[in-house]
């Protein structure tokens, strides 16, 4: 291992202290820092803490993740919602990482969770290419599918009660907080076809909301560390997590898995396409979705202002971003989503 930079040796010293005081663990270590992303909607870091317990030395691999240390993708980042959101979940047989929460930000100049580092496979972002599920059979792969959509159905089974930090929002509400994301997230230049978009879903809102239930939001199969049994190991990044309507958490799943399906001209071999998938999400969920079409519109809205203000954040930290701005192709399929003008 290198030496650590000042700023990392700051929060080593930091949480070291914090171990011994909150954990009681003696003669504590920490090292290997590693950062295995941007760091745009939340920091984490990975590290090693060694200790001495009964004489004999400890080690265990485990995550760091705060606030992104600068602007990021959203202008609000709270911890206390996602340690909620994870304790309801596993209450609900969900596996989550067990996160432990600390809220003092004096031990490294910010509230902080800690949590194990879960070991499995971890699906790359852009599904098609991913090796591990590549080198599955058609049917393992629905397995996955399966099992990914019956962790978000028991995470909609959560006691909302014991979430009081995760915010609540009807579909009203949930139109105004993006109108207010998109306006904020573009420094009050957003990209035309999206305030286009949103437009369209407040004037066709669904005339009544379903039961709200707890969210976990950022739906993806990168957000899932798999074992080599093809069960959930652990549900990650639970930044966008709230309680609203559950058709939300299954259009974003969609919605993302018809955008891939548009750029890369085929789905992932065996994976259910969308109808199959909202029969099997109906059938774990027990009842039907409804106005499913809106819901999925208003993901792409959602999915591709964030994209956008990724965009941003990467221009302005002078990195190219992944895909143009303004040129953007997945704008085209918002723009089919609204129909003829």
């Amino acid at each position: 291992m290198g030496e650590l930079d000042e700023n990392d040796a700051a929060i080593a010293s930091g949480l070291a202290e914090w171990f011994r005081a909150r954990r009681r663990r003696d003669d504590v270590s920490l090292g290997e820092f590693d950062r295995p992303s941007g760091g745009y909607s939340s920091e984490t870091v990975f590290f090693d803490c060694t200790w001495v317990a009964d004489g004999a030395p400890r080690r265990e691999p485990l995550v760091l993740r705060t606030a992104p240390p600068g602007p990021g993708t959203f202008g609000r980042y709270d911890l206390a919602a996602q340690f909620e959101a994870q304790g309801a979940a596993r209450s609900r047989g969900v596996p989550v990482a067990e996160p432990i929460l600390e809220p003092d930000p004096r031990w490294i100049g910010t509230p902080f969770i800690v949590m194990p580092r879960i070991e499995g496979h971890v699906v790359d972002g852009i599904t098609h290419g991913d090796r591990w599920l590549r080198q599955q059979t058609d049917g393992a792969r629905h397995e996955l599918y399966q099992n990914l959509l019956d962790a978000v159905t028991r995470i909609h089974r959560s006691d909302t009660d014991t979430c009081p930090s995760v915010p609540r929002r009807d579909n009203a509400a949930e139109l105004d907080f993006w109108e207010d994301y998109l306006q904020w997230s573009s420094d009050g230049r957003p990209v035309g076809i999206l305030v286009e978009a949103l437009g369209w879903c407040r004037r066709h809102r669904p005339v009544t909301d379903p039961e709200p239930v707890l969210l976990w939001g950022d739906v993806r199969f990168e957000n899932v560390v798999f074992g080599d049994d093809l069960g959930l190991r652990a549900v990650l990044d639970w930044d966008m997590c709230s309680i609203g309507a559950a058709e939300h958490d299954l259009a974003w799943l969609t919605s993302l898995d018809s955008t891939m399906e548009r750029l890369f001209g085929s789905r992932v071999p065996g994976f259910p396409g969308r109808e199959e998938t909202i029969g099997l999400f109906e059938g774990l969920a027990g009842r039907p979705v409804r106005d499913f079409g809106w819901y999925e519109t208003l993901a792409m809205v959602k999915s591709t202002a964030i994209m956008t203000r990724i965009g941003y954040l990467r221009r302005d930290a002078g990195e190219p971003p992944m895909l143009p701005i303004d040129d953007n192709p997945v704008l085209d399929l918002v723009r089919e989503r609204l129909g003829p003008p």
